[in-house]
């Protein structure tokens, strides 16, 4: 960092000491949950020949594995733990250091978002497929059929990314508003929001006369079912539904977590 990046007003030079130091902050934690799961797989090959992984699930389609396996269920939950805590140095005692970082408001909340929704999962599932395919080879090696090995592209993989990265925005959001507890309020609020949109949903349905009418949700986001309306009525919904789940909805919790850091720092350096 020199003079020049410090009297910018966005530097991407900044962010990218802030993403740096965010890793080397992360990597032993991360370090030690891939162990974990290394060592889950191994106990597993060693007592009953297999690696749970890599058999776990009904996720394998015409010998291929598709994104709904243990490895994409472990690090989805990873990263939305990693999103909850993200931004928690804003409160609290840790809060006078946060200010301190040489970097705007701005700056670090972006950061916080391309680690836990971008650089995060891709690390992971590169690491992921890396293990998989070794923990493949040692079961077949020890006689075993060695399992479906995950592999973490194509176009389910972009759009169980894509889902992801939406659901960790909202939480790197409620990290960002709640001091405490901020995982499980975060929660309780997207818990609450699915119920809502799955009433109103239902409500409108019912409109139409239709008494079959129901509402279902699946990684929080929603999806119509059973609604016996017309073919324009039911691509109107679900267009509807779809810019609501991937436009509206993720650019409000991205507006509104970088909005209440802001609003955080602001309000201690006045303090």
């Amino acid at each position: 960092m020199n003079a020049q990046s410090l009297e910018r007003g966005f530097s991407l030079e900044r962010m990218a000491l802030l993403v740096r130091n965010r890793l080397l902050e992360e990597a032993p934690v991360l370090g030690i949950g891939a162990a974990a799961v290394l060592g889950v797989n191994l106990v597993g090959l060693a007592l009953t020949g297999q690696a749970p992984f890599n058999h776990m699930g009904n996720w394998r389609m015409n010998g291929q594995a598709t994104q709904a396996s243990a490895w994409t269920w472990t690090i989805v939950a990873a990263g939305l733990l990693m999103a909850g805590m993200a931004l928690k140095g804003i409160h609290g005692k840790t809060g006078t250091d946060w200010i301190l970082l040489p970097a705007t408001p701005l700056e670090k909340y972006a950061a916080a978002l391309l680690d836990c929704a971008f650089i995060f999962p891709v690390g992971a599932a590169v690491a992921g497929s890396l293990m998989s395919a070794l923990l493949a080879l040692v079961e077949r090696v020890a006689g075993g059929g060695g399992g479906a090995i995950w592999l973490a592209w194509g176009i389910d993989a972009l759009e169980t990314w894509g889902k992801y990265a939406i659901a960790a925005a909202v939480f790197l959001a409620g990290s960002a508003t709640f001091k405490k507890s901020a995982l499980l309020k975060t929660f309780a609020l997207a818990l609450a929001y699915c119920t809502a949109i799955s009433l109103l949903l239902a409500l409108g349905a019912s409109s139409f006369g239709e008494r079959n009418a129901r509402a279902g949700f699946m990684y929080g986001f929603f999806r119509s079912s059973g609604m016996s309306l017309s073919p324009r009525a039911s691509d109107a919904v679900k267009v509807g539904l779809d810019i609501v789940t991937y436009a509206i909805f993720p650019a409000f919790a991205v507006l509104f977590g970088a909005a209440k850091v802001a609003e955080k720092e602001g309000r201690d350096e006045v303090q």
